[in-house]
């Protein structure tokens, strides 16, 4: 027998180009918005214990985190040129 039970006759494991393009899009604009939301919480974070306002500067910290993310989801999608 061959190496290879999963293959048959007509069988193609490749999969088409533009679900490739669309999946690698789609984990680009994951890993961007999250890492964005992240930044800006720990950015927020940072400044608040060095100027002594935490529950403020972590809030505004996470609102520019989730703007710039939703602004590099939307230049990543392609709405934006």
């Amino acid at each position: 027998m061959s190496g290879s039970q999963s293959e048959g006759p007509g069988r193609s494991t490749k999969k088409p180009p533009w679900l490739n393009k669309m999946g690698g899009r789609a984990a680009d604009a994951g890993w961007t918005m999250s890492g964005s939301v992240i930044g800006g919480l720990l950015l927020g974070y940072l400044i608040g214990e060095g100027l002594d306002a935490n529950p403020v500067s972590t809030v505004v910290g996470l609102f520019i985190g989730l703007g710039v993310g939703l602004y590099n989801l939307a230049r990543v999608m392609g709405l934006l040129r």
